[in-house]
């Protein structure tokens, strides 16, 4: 249209060029003739006006189609919603025909491409189209050939590694040759195939065509499409199984949607189980295999000491305290992040589009694992009951060098456990170095379960004295652990291992047997000297077992040993973690007659309601402050409160950490006829041999030292 107007008007204006210089003109004709090219002129700019504005309006109809706000996908969220719906219509089929057929319906809708296909892979030569829908006939390829680049086997190779594969415009240079030979004589100038999986083979392709005009394919469509390949081939694995029986499909929707369920999701808090996480990072993992700029990372969140909290607070509880977490964790996703629960108490998240800048990737990482971990940190209220917790966080950041996937969950789990090492509620970032610690770890695990089978194990004890008569009343005892290659272990490594592990159960009932077997020898071998106490500590793995004061009321009868005489250590922080279970078993250990320190006094919650509430015996005031009275004056203003605190209470002393002469000085200008102390500068921990030495001598004074 456009050169057969140019080239009419072109005509026009030669021929007004040639009657203006003709002589005879009068000039009322020269401006008539002068009018004419004039309006000539206004009519083409009208014309190039005209057709530039119908370019726009074109442009704007196309960019209007394309983003049509109706079919936006915004999260996550809505994609799963939106799969729901479309397949829960799908499961009405009777037959592989209708639900194959419903199916592109159901996707040309959704997205308003030129061309849905599927298309079945069979074993012949030849691979036809079954099913398509299309706009303009003159386009539809149903009966006939798939086009030579779906067949290709080099093409089909790349479906194992990229559920899709894209073709935005076949005309630019950088598409393969091969691509753009196979579809542009069919007028199809961008595609999408999403591969439909049928265990480790290819079923067949979903196929979108866009003829004519160029498309640049959304992400969220692509995404969108490859869940809907994923959801469809399950789908026709199903309805493969239940079309073989009559009598299953009047269950089959039921069934589809248990399997379904059951298949995706955790029956416990509805996310993501393990099996529907794996399969997204191995996605994540294809697709950065595809694109090295598609980086991504994996959170391994554990819940701190959770097991405890389920011993103390029951199953139930524990069930609805990861219900909790879970909902505060799900807070921080949105569409690149996605949570799921694969494991008892553990956690992990997909983190994807995190860009490709190091800095920048692990400042929002780290940025995002504090805001969870600040999060899990309020306390949680499940019925009536005030829980406090943390979670232990490891973050690994995918690579090029990884050859699976899994391998990346793998780190991120050495991260956590890295983590964990550092204390409760931290994070930590994967590093290579941390495989070797990881190994170490592993093997001190392995170690430590054999360790009181092959006698590694021994005790050492440290005298504890009276404060003014400088006389023995009895001793700390503490585990030491000798390792046949490692040698001597100590205790700050070894003892988090076995709590975390379970193992301090066993463990802590051997240091309480073994120890009543050395009291009652030393009983048998010095009659007549005063009674020696053994203050033994135990962890609150230990304390909340249900058989834990039994056992104690076991041992102790087993080797004639008085109540009285063992005093049981526990920790402020332990005690406040499990304040109703560990109130209970203090009142049965009472009712028992034996003693409950507090140990390290004034590190923790340091409440005052629990001392006035709870059976306890003796504070033992931790070294922190011990080390500090010669030169902190705030330190000394503590010490005194709590001795205060102690006296008005009717509670013993127990000063720990005493490693000079100035410290025991101050101690002794205090006053006070009920504390006694122990530390370095009194002795150090002695083995069973040196330990009977000491008692021996019932006049040892700290001046004959």
């Amino acid at each position: 249209m456009r050169k057969l107007f140019t080239e009419t008007l072109s005509a026009l204006f030669d021929c007004a060029n040639r009657i203006s210089e003709s002589e005879s003109l009068t000039k009322q004709q020269q401006d008539d003739l002068q009018s004419i090219i004039s309006f000539g002129e206004t009519l083409a700019s009208c014309f190039d006006n005209t057709e530039r504005e119908v370019s726009i309006l074109k442009q704007r109809i196309k960019r209007l189609n394309r983003t049509n706000p109706s079919i936006e996908i915004d999260n996550e969220d809505d994609t799963y919603t939106l799969i729901a719906l479309i397949f829960a219509s799908l499961r009405q089929s009777i037959n592989l025909d209708e639900l194959l057929g419903n199916f592109v319906l159901e996707i040309h809708q959704l997205l308003q491409s030129d061309q849905v296909i599927v298309c079945q892979f069979t074993d012949q030569d030849v691979q036809s189209i079954q099913y398509e829908v299309v706009n303009e006939p003159k386009y539809s390829l149903l009966g006939q050939v798939l086009p030579s680049i779906y067949t290709d086997p080099q093409w089909l190779e790349k479906f194992q590694t990229s559920i899709s594969q894209v073709i935005n415009n076949v005309d630019n240079d950088e598409v393969d040759s091969l691509i753009a030979t196979s579809l542009m004589p069919l007028g199809i100038r961008s595609a999408i195939a999403i591969a439909i999986p049928s265990g480790k083979k290819l079923w067949g392709l979903l196929i979108l065509h866009q003829y004519n005009i160029s498309c640049d394919w959304r992400n969220w469509e692509v995404e969108l499409l490859e869940k809907m390949g994923i959801k469809l081939a399950i789908a026709v694995h199903q309805m493969q199984l239940l079309v073989k029986s009559h009598d299953m499909r009047i269950e089959r929707d039921q069934i589809i949607a248990r399997l379904h369920y059951s298949h995706l999701h955790d029956s416990l808090t509805g996310l993501p189980n393990r099996d529907s996480f794996m399969d997204l990072l191995d996605l994540a993992f294809a697709k950065l295999q595809a694109n090295p700029d598609c980086n991504f990372a994996v959170f391994s969140i554990d819940c701190d000491r959770f097991k405890s909290i389920n011993d103390s607070f029951g199953i139930d509880i524990g069930n609805q305290l990861l219900q909790e977490i879970s909902k505060r964790i799900a807070m921080y996703c949105d569409t690149n992040i996605t949570i799921a629960r694969i494991d008892s108490d553990e956690f992990v998240l997909l983190v994807e589009n995190i860009g490709t800048e190091n800095f920048e990737i692990e400042r929002h990482l780290t940025q995002l694992a504090g805001q969870i971990l600040e999060s899990i940190g309020e306390p949680f209220l499940i019925n009536e009951y005030q829980i406090l917790t943390s979670v232990s966080i490891g973050i690994a950041i995918s690579d090029l060098e990884y050859i699976f996937a899994n391998e990346i969950l793998r780190d991120a789990n050495v991260a956590m456990h890295h983590s964990r090492n550092l204390g409760r509620g931290k994070q930590a970032l994967f590093t290579t170095s941390m495989h070797q610690g990881a190994k170490v770890r592993w093997q001190l695990e392995s170690d430590l379960r054999q360790a009181i089978a092959r006698q590694e194990f021994y005790l050492v004890y440290q005298p504890i004295v009276s404060l003014h008569q400088h006389d023995l009343s009895g001793f700390e005892v503490l585990l030491r652990w000798m390792h046949p290659l490692q040698g001597l272990i100590s205790p700050m490594e070894f003892l988090a291992i076995a709590e975390e592990t379970g193992e301090i159960v066993q463990i802590g009932y051997w240091v309480l047997e073994t120890a009543c077997r050395q009291l009652h020898q030393w009983q048998q071998e010095f009659p007549n000297i005063p009674q020696i106490t053994l203050a033994i500590n135990v962890s609150t793995i230990q304390v909340i077992q249900p058989e834990f004061v039994e056992r104690i009321q076991s041992i102790i009868t087993e080797y004639q040993v008085l109540p009285s005489l063992i005093k049981l250590e526990i920790t402020e922080t332990m005690l406040m973690d499990n304040i109703e279970i560990s109130s209970q078993k203090l009142k049965q250990l009472r009712e028992i007659g034996v003693q409950v320190y507090i140990d390290d006094f004034g590190t923790g919650y340091s409440s005052f309601s629990y001392l006035q509430t709870l059976p306890i015996d003796v504070l033992k005031i931790d070294r922190s402050f011990t080390n500090r009275v010669s030169t902190d004056i705030k330190s000394q203003r503590i010490v005194q409160s709590i001795l205060r605190l102690a006296n008005n209470l009717g509670m013993g002393i127990v000063i720990e950490g005493v490693e000079t002469s100035q410290e025991l000085d101050y101690f002794e200008a205090l006053g006070g006829s009920s504390i006694e102390v122990q530390g370095y500068f009194i002795s150090h921990p002695l083995d069973s041999e040196k330990a009977t030495q000491w008692i021996q001598s019932t006049t040892y004074s700290l001046s004959s030292e």
